[in-house]
């Protein structure tokens, strides 16, 4: 995996840690907005599915409807759905009501992302033939201090046997009532608006509203002055949470751009005396299969030095201060040597067996590439417990699935090093990832488990892993056969 820290590359990476950082605190400040906001407004059978539709009813006896209310406006709503009565002459589209009085109301309160199937108990007069039966979803709008038509309908074409006279509709609620509803909504917005966790707001509301269809006047206003009651406090404490967002969203910006831009220029140096230690006594023994021309002082340095001693130690090269070079550069060196195939690192004690390749120093691409795999799906879902981790998680995410789904399909093609360059290895990564990825969503589109978090998390984990285990297992074979 050293191929990744090669100067062009390291560049391409700081580059790419630094837009994804702005991405991702981009993507942190902007949590909770919703680009494109929207209602939804469904009509389901009795059996709460979308089938079984009646087609001929009695008059006088009630038949069961259930009204899907689904809310993705990013903020909390309080909607109304107004059941009217029609023929084919009406008229009703996403900018006119129909025009006729309402039989029956459902209402409800919905927070952002949050749904509700209502059931409705609908009794209708008749005899009708080709009855159009409309479901309209109306909200509450703060500008004009009332419901308006939110251009979201629904019909069920219906015929009424027998003649029983039209029900008489249903009461409205009571003045008091209303306002103390209408005044709780204002709050909870409020507290919303300031950041707040409104859950338990919105529950109270909720309760308020039902107790309030339910004809339980004093309950429905006493919940309501509860909320009202919550309101400062829940306020309170959003606005301290939003601060202690912007300044971890920053925090996680500079931290972000800092590890691209000081990593390029810390482990461009460091990390070749680091991965030199890690090999430690490994042997250097020169092959002379690369290019001699175009060698720096330093590499040549290098070439004489293992020339002279047959298979000197990694270790004992770079510490030894009679070469007039830094640690650092020898280390280089000898790395960069050894992908041009001059110098073979040969292991004292190579391992036996495939699981002690595994994990060994031989196989770290894959212990890295693994931990990071780990370390995506611990951010990906401790973030929802630790919003701190946001940008990380869009970060280390932009990894995992732009980057490591086609490393490890590069590796596993190409084991051997010398085979692609550096800078094509990295542009085949992104390139595969690009490709792989979009087939994985193809085919759960397929599957009972769908196209969601866990079956993609799962997905691209063992997709990755299996590539990576494929990839130790050829370089494993190759491995054996240079120690033989």
């Amino acid at each position: 995996m050293s191929w990744i820290f090669d100067e062009e590359v390291l560049a391409v990476i700081a580059a790419l840690l630094i837009v994804s950082g702005v991405f991702a605190a981009v993507q942190v400040l902007n949590a909770g907005r919703v680009v494109e906001p929207f209602s939804e407004l469904g009509l389901l059978g009795p059996s709460g599915k979308i089938a079984d539709y009646p087609r001929t009813v009695e008059a006088g006896q009630p038949f069961r409807l259930n009204v899907y209310v689904g809310n993705h406006e990013g903020r909390i709503m309080y909607y109304r759905v107004l059941v009217k009565v029609g023929d084919r002459n009406s008229t009703v589209n996403a900018t006119t009501p129909l025009a006729s009085e309402p039989i029956m109301e459902l209402r409800t309160i919905l927070a952002h992302n949050a749904s509700e199937i209502i059931p409705a108990d609908i009794v209708l007069g008749g005899p009708k033939t080709n009855l159009r039966l409309v479901f309209e979803l109306w909200v509450y709008n703060e500008t004009l201090k009332g419901f308006s038509y939110h251009g979201r309908w629904n019909q069920l074409w219906l015929n009424v046997t027998g003649g029983a006279e039209q029900p008489t509709l249903m009461a409205e609620l009571s003045p008091e009532v209303e306002a103390a509803l209408l005044d709780a909504y204002l709050v909870a917005r409020r507290a919303e608006v300031n950041g707040g966790d409104v859950s338990g707001i919105v529950a109270l509301l909720r309760r308020a509203l039902f107790s309030a269809m339910a004809g339980e006047a004093d309950e429905a206003c006493k919940l309501a002055s509860m909320v009202v009651s919550m309101e400062p406090e829940v306020s309170r404490m959003g606005i301290e949470a939003g601060r202690l967002r912007l300044f971890m969203g920053l925090g996680a910006l500079a931290a972000i751009v800092a590890s691209g831009v000081g990593g390029y220029f810390y482990l461009r140096d460091r990390f070749w005396v680091y991965l030199a230690r890690v090999y430690g006594r490994w042997r250097l023994k020169w092959k002379g299969s690369g290019e001699d021309g175009g060698l720096s002082s330093v590499e040549k340095a290098v070439q004489q030095a293992v020339k002279a001693k047959d298979e000197v130690s990694l270790e004992s090269l770079i510490s030894s201060g009679n070469m007039g070079y830094k640690p650092s550069q020898l280390a280089r060196a000898v790395f960069t040597l050894a992908r041009r195939g001059a110098i073979e690192l040969v292991d004292s004690n190579p391992p036996r067996s495939f699981g002690a390749y595994l994990a060994s120093i031989h196989n770290l691409g894959f212990m890295v590439a693994a931990g990071l795999v780990a370390l995506c799906i611990l951010t990906v879902y401790l973030s929802n417990v630790l919003p701190a981790l946001s940008a990380f998680r869009i970060a280390l995410g932009s990894i995992f699935v732009l980057f490591l789904p086609g490393y490890s399909l590069v590796e596993a093609l190409y084991p051997r090093g010398e085979e692609l360059s550096p800078l094509e290895r990295l542009a085949l990564s992104i390139g595969l990832s690009l490709a792989l990825v979009p087939l994985i969503g193809l085919v759960l589109n397929y599957t009972p488990w769908g196209i969601r978090l866990n079956p993609i998390m799962v997905s691209l984990s063992l997709l990755t892993l299996g590539l990576l285990l494929i990839s130790a297992y050829r370089k494993y074979r190759i491995k054996c056969e240079a120690y033989r």
